[in-house]
């Protein structure tokens, strides 16, 4: 792991530290186990940055390559990756055009996982995509691809949008599962990159406001590559003050030895935790702590530079909606 020593100190809003301090008791609780829960009606979903799963120039040996896929080494990778979690719902980052997806599916299906429905996203970004694997079917779709944004009086637009889905895995219990991937941290000449991923924050938080204002109870399932750190205003802007009833919390998963970084910048030498779920209040008396966490096993770069996050939820065996 890269020294943390003479990282630069940045100013954090003080309901933050107070957010992440109340969370620290948890901390140990979650990502124990990696293995299938016990009930029988538990639900799992995840969230994985597959890193390039399209068409682009590649190096591919000692040469470049114009309009290569992902190495089929890396796309079996990515499919081991998913069996050692297994999901129910399955939300997907870097995802090329329609037929890389198809490649993706058609691969899970050889291996045992057969996912019926399906949702895909083309956002202003025209290679990299977000998409939605579910056993369940998905009974209500509001994903937006095209999400203009002000930035400093210029017009802009989200790379990605905002997958919006409903699934409902059994009568009556339904979860609302948003996707996100927002602006990385690459360096444009036209605008900041950091004031656009903000700008992509803002929206997702009014967009969470309108859910849960309409409707409280909702069980909302946030997650995705948000490409920024716990401490950085994207992250708290969405979760929003402890305090509000339309908050989210930001669940501390783990891996099995009780790390959080998700993704590894091999340019810089950088562990990062920038891949998170998020969760409504509704949602957390629903959720098994032990059987959620970080998948991150002896291969896992091999498939991508992301680890896959998930989250088993097990429903009330009777209640409402």
């Amino acid at each position: 792991m890269p020294s943390p020593y003479g990282a630069p100190v940045r100013v954090v809003p003080v309901f933050a530290v107070i957010f992440f301090l109340c969370s620290l008791p948890a901390y140990r609780a979650w990502g124990q186990d990696s293995t299938s829960p016990q009930a029988t009606n538990a639900i799992r979903v995840a969230s994985y940055n597959v890193e390039n799963y399209i068409l682009m120039s590649r190096r591919l040996g000692d040469r470049m390559v114009a309009n290569a896929g992902k190495p089929e080494s890396e796309k079996e990778a990515v499919v081991r990756m998913i069996g050692t979690i297994a999901p129910d719902v399955l939300g997907l980052m870097e995802i090329g055009e329609p037929r890389q997806f198809d490649d993706l599916k058609r691969r899970l299906a050889q291996a045992g996982y057969d996912y019926k429905y399906s949702e895909y996203l083309p956002g202003s970004d025209t290679a990299r995509h977000l998409a939605l694997l579910s056993r369940y079917p998905i009974v209500e779709r509001h994903s937006r691809g095209d999400l203009p944004l002000w930035v400093r009086g210029i017009t802009l637009h989200s790379p990605r949008g905002i997958l919006d889905v409903t699934i409902e895995p059994r009568a009556g219990y339904r979860l609302r599962i948003l996707c996100v991937h927002l602006k990385a941290k690459l360096e444009v000449t036209e605008y900041s990159e950091g004031e656009l991923r903000e700008a992509e924050s803002r929206e997702v938080r009014r967009t969470i406001r309108d859910i849960l204002r309409t409707d409280p109870e909702t069980r909302l399932v946030l997650m995705g590559d948000f490409n920024d750190t716990k401490n950085e205003r994207t992250i708290w802007q969405i979760t929003g003050k402890p305090d509000w009833p339309d908050s989210l919390r930001a669940l501390p998963l783990t891996d099995d030895r009780g790390e959080f970084w998700t993704e590894f910048w091999s340019w810089a030498d950088v562990y990062s935790r920038i891949d998170y779920i998020m969760v409504s209040r509704k949602l957390v008396a629903d959720i098994d702590a032990a059987h959620s966490g970080i998948a991150r096993t002896s291969f896992w770069n091999q498939a991508s530079d992301h680890c896959p996050v998930y989250l088993t939820i097990t429903p009330p065996t009777s209640g409402s909606r």
